[in-house]
This record gives C-alpha cells, structure tokens and sequence, in this order.
C-alpha cells in the first residue's frame, strides 16, 4: 500500500496548482454472493414455426398429420415442433384442437423463439456503500489492519440489482438472432464478506479555490467517483473550515 500510494501522490501532484491537504486509508466492506440464474436461449423464429402458430391461432387442428399433409412437410417432424412448442408454452390443447397461449402470441408478434436452459450458479460482489453490483472485482489484501469506512453502510441487495448486473454480461445477438439471455435470478446466498483497501486523498485546487476527494479503489483498480463523491458531499465545507484556518493561524 506504501508504493501505491507514492505512486498516486506523483500522479496527483503533476499539476502543481494542486496540493495534497490530508490522505488515509481505510476498508469499503464488499459482500461475495452465490447467484443462481435461469438463462433462456433466444432465437429468431423460422418460417416452419410462424406457420404452424399461424394454423393454430386460425383454425382448428388436433393433429399433426393434418399439418403435415397441408405443407407438405414429414409428419414426425410437425410432431416433434408441436411437442416442442407444447414444452416451452407457446400452445396448448383445447377441445377444439391446438390454441395460442398468450406467451406463444406475444412470441408470435416479436417473431422469436425462447428456450429455457437449466439453472447456472455464479458469483457477484455487492458493495451497500454504492448501492450497486460491480461487474468485475479483484479483492486484494490490504496486508495490514485499515479502519472501516466511515460511510461504509447503504442499502442491501435486491434481485433486480442481481438480474439487471448478469443482464450487463449478455453478448449481443449474433448474425442468426441466437443470444442467450438471464430470465430470473432463482435464488442467492451471501457467501463472504470481503474488505477492500482503499486510498484518499483530500486535495485544494489553488487557482480554482477547490477542496475535492480522491478514492482509489484496490478491487476496481481506479479512481472511484461515487465515493469521491459521498466524501465531498458530507466533509467539503468542514476542510474549507479546517485547514484554511489552519493555515491563517500559522502565517500570523
């Protein structure tokens, strides 16, 4: 922590209206989850599918040999397309025959096809301070014993934090519409509870008579703004107070 501290007091001190007023360090507490996730397989739908959905919605049919005399399309293969669509709710049957559901007419509308996947575990970091699920941490240890931070409490996590962080990980659609995407978060467990070292600074802008914070955070390898940000928001006015007073004191 000692090197990578003089290292970012260089940095910092490159512009030489700056000047650096105070510094500490200190741990943000972070929480390690075990997720588990539901993911579904989404494509564009064929034109064999939006036909098939298209009989049911418009006539009444029972069986698949009735289809696949009118396409002209082997019988087995509608069987295994209509079980298909059975399995994943698009239709079900009725005393009339085959009918929408009303997922299968939504799909039917957007033109796609999804297919539920069996559930995956994974593994996310929470920080209350933030409020906010990181998509990537690296927990470093600080190698010696750092005071909490002093605004270390916030909100505790929801699973809309959770699905829409696993939703930030999603690839795009490929060439053929396929993408895989999280449906829900089935489930999650707290696993560890981490401490993350980080660095701050507390900086006076000569030329611009600024007080400002900076925070650099050891897992995100950064400068982290929102907890510059809650710092300048509580201690701003106090350092004005402080320290410029401090220096009156000393020059008379």
């Amino acid at each position: 922590m000692e090197k990578l501290e003089k290292q970012l007091r260089a940095i910092l001190l490159e512009n030489p209206a700056v000047e650096i007023k105070d510094s500490a360090a200190w741990q943000l507490p972070v929480t390690r989850y075990s997720v588990t996730c539901k993911r579904v397989r989404r494509s564009k739908m064929d034109i064999l599918m939006k036909m098939l959905l298209l009989a049911f919605e418009k006539a009444d049919i029972r069986r698949a040999a009735n289809l696949a005399e009118m396409l002209l399309v082997e019988e087995l293969f509608i069987a295994d397309l209509i079980n298909k669509m059975q399995r994943t709710g698009l239709i079900h049957m009725e005393s009339t025959g085959y009918k929408l559901t009303a997922k299968g007419r939504e799909h039917l509308e957007k033109g796609i096809m999804e297919e539920e996947l069996e559930e995956e575990e994974t593994e996310l970091f929470y920080s209350p301070a933030h409020g906010a699920v990181w998509p990537e941490c690296r927990i470093t240890e600080a190698g010696e014993d750092l005071p909490l931070y002093r605004y270390a409490g916030g909100r505790a996590v929801q699973p809309e934090d959770l699905l829409q962080a696993l939703a930030g990980r999603e690839e795009e659609p490929g060439e053929d519409g396929l993408q895989t995407i999280v449906s829900q978060v089935a489930g999650f467990e707290e696993s560890a509870a981490e401490q993350v070292p980080c660095l701050e600074f507390r900086l006076y802008h000569k030329e611009q008579d600024l007080f400002f914070a900076r925070v650099w955070n050891t897992a995100m390898q950064r400068w982290d703004e929102a907890l510059e940000k809650q710092i300048e928001e509580r201690e701003r006015v106090e350092w004005r107070e402080t320290y410029l007073r401090s220096e009156e004191k000393s020059d008379s």
